[in-house]
């Protein structure tokens, strides 16, 4: 399994030990080091396991750390973990029985849990059931991400080196794009219930460039759909270049923002200031709003595994 690091040494050593406690015990750790300029590193490789290595390098961005790893892995699977995010025991043993049994499954994801940066459980999570026809082709089109990718996906590794792994001149959102590349080669599961936790904070990439994800998402998308329809793909540079956006799209990605200030903001205890960004957030999109909050929500027994059926059914 690959974890790719970059300046992350107040997380990386409970990441790397919520590895080492899987259950499924046969796997190697390969933490490719994306020029840390922090200690990060030296505490991964003082890690006393022979399970462990680490590949120092360049800074270079995530996604071509996380390439990296994929050209060192040596095994059949391959999952992804990013540096501040956790497993839980039974994640691996759960996620390779699903891709065992079906060899039509590519990739297997699952639910996981909001963790708050200083290790507090949040309530809350993230992962959904995409069985139905609409959301398997918006997964192929580049519009739907079903579970946190970078830290809960494990896949089949020839499919993803096929599929041409992460692209490396996305800084964002470059997961969504992978998605959308191996929902064209297979099924692809969600494991319906809790196997990680996904740290929110202030510093985390998707906080700090909420605008600049949004833009790429939209180039993702239009991406995706053009090689779905068989049209030539948009160019990332002069789609850059010419993006405006509409009244309606600065209206719907405020709402967006204020939702997540909010939820940001709830993590400090700042309950008054989150309530009124909140509010602004229902007022702009309320549909998108209560449907955010629901995602949030605990919910009853769900069936293990889902299977979003295969590209054609």
């Amino acid at each position: 399994m690959i974890i790719p690091l970059y300046n992350t040494e107040k997380y990386i050593e409970a990441c790397v030990a919520s590895v080492l406690g899987q259950t499924h015990r046969e796997l190697e750790v390969i933490v490719v080091d994306d020029g840390s300029t922090d200690g990060g590193a030296a505490i991964a490789e003082g890690i006393a396991d022979a399970r462990v290595r680490v590949d120092r390098g360049p800074n270079r961005g995530s996604a071509a750390a996380r390439n990296r790893g994929l050209a060192l892995a040596k095994g059949e699977i391959v999952a992804f973990l990013d540096a501040d995010d956790l497993w839980y025991p039974d994640k691996l043993a759960e996620q390779l029985g699903v891709l065992r049994s079906d060899r039509d499954v590519v990739a297997v994801g699952a639910v996981f849990q909001y963790l708050s940066g200083d290790g507090r459980r949040l309530l809350g999570r993230a992962g959904q059931d995409a069985r139905d026809a609409d959301s398997r082709e918006r997964m192929r089109r580049g519009q739907l991400s079903p579970f946190p990718i970078n830290s809960c996906l494990l896949a089949r590794a020839d499919t993803v080196r096929a599929a041409g792994g992460y692209d490396e001149s996305l800084t964002v959102v470059e997961d969504l794009d992978l998605i959308s590349r191996l929902a064209l080669a297979g099924s692809i599961a969600t494991v319906m219930r809790p196997l990680g936790a996904y740290r929110v904070h202030s510093d985390s990439l998707s906080s700090r460039q909420h605008a600049k994800m949004k833009m790429i998402m939209r180039f993702v998308e239009q991406r995706a759909t053009a090689r779905l329809e068989g049209r030539p793909a948009p160019d990332l540079d002069a789609f850059v270049s010419s993006y405006r956006l509409t009244r309606a799209q600065r209206w719907q990605d405020g709402a967006a923002r204020q939702f997540r200030a909010a939820g940001l903001l709830v993590l400090e205890r700042r309950y008054v200031r989150a309530t009124a960004l909140f509010a602004l957030a229902l007022v702009a999109r309320p549909s998108y709003t209560l449907r955010r909050v629901g995602m949030r929500l605990p919910r009853g027994r769900t069936p293990r595994a889902v299977v979003h059926g295969a590209p054609g059914a």
